[in-house]
């Protein structure tokens, strides 16, 4: 089964369409101003601290992750490099060039758009996040994270999240990340998300194989 996705371009669009998805939603959450998933907290208070870019501490910050998963016998997929560099420089690519150099500044809107904007950027990332995972091409090191812990421990991958979610959680906010109302949305409905809607993107691209998997 190991060799299945890699003869499957399905596999491949969700990678790709799930890597930039998944920076989008991410840079659109932050420039919201509602409040980050904990570990994109976490990366965006450590950036403040830190000066560097937040791109940059995606991709140390999932070497992290990557070394943990491998130790609990979830080795990177071929896309691994794909999903995690590529989410760092679409962030990168919103942050420096669309908000920063073009002067796109959500801050100064309204509460409703920042709300709406919020609102895409969460869909863009719970799609991101689950259209990477549904590949088998190797996901986000901190998705491959928590689906190796839900593999070797056999919780659930909802459940595997929201414990490490909220572990990240506490550093996040001894660290003054970018936490506020969408975190708790966040923390409520990854999960959630995650649990209901994961299997329908892996039998979209899978078809009937994803039964077995």
């Amino acid at each position: 089964m190991r060799g299945t996705p890699h003869r499957n371009p399905r596999s491949w669009t969700a990678l790709f369409l799930g890597a930039f998805s998944l920076g989008s939603g991410f840079a659109w959450m932050l420039a919201a101003g509602w409040g980050l998933g904990p570990l994109d907290a976490f990366i965006a208070g450590s950036a403040e601290i830190t000066e560097l870019t937040v791109g940059t501490l995606i991709v140390v910050a999932s070497l992290v992750f990557l070394i943990g998963s491998w130790l609990l016998g979830s080795p990177p997929g071929w896309g691994t490099l794909i999903a995690f560099v590529g989410v760092a420089l679409v962030v990168d690519a919103w942050n420096l060039l669309v908000f920063d150099f073009i002067g796109w500044i959500p801050a100064g809107w309204s509460i409703a758009l920042r709300i709406g904007l919020w609102v895409v950027g969460f869909l863009l990332f719970a799609g991101g996040v689950m259209a990477t995972l549904a590949s088998d091409l190797g996901a986000n090191p901190y998705d491959q994270f928590v689906r190796a812990v839900h593999e070797r421990f056999s919780i659930s991958i909802g459940l595997a999240r929201l414990i490490f979610d909220a572990i990240i959680l506490v550093f996040a906010f001894a660290l003054g990340g970018a936490l506020g109302a969408g975190t708790v949305a966040l923390l409520i409905l990854m999960p959630l998300a995650m649990g209901i809607f994961t299997p329908l993107f892996r039998q979209w691209v899978h078809g009937n194989d994803a039964i077995s998997r």
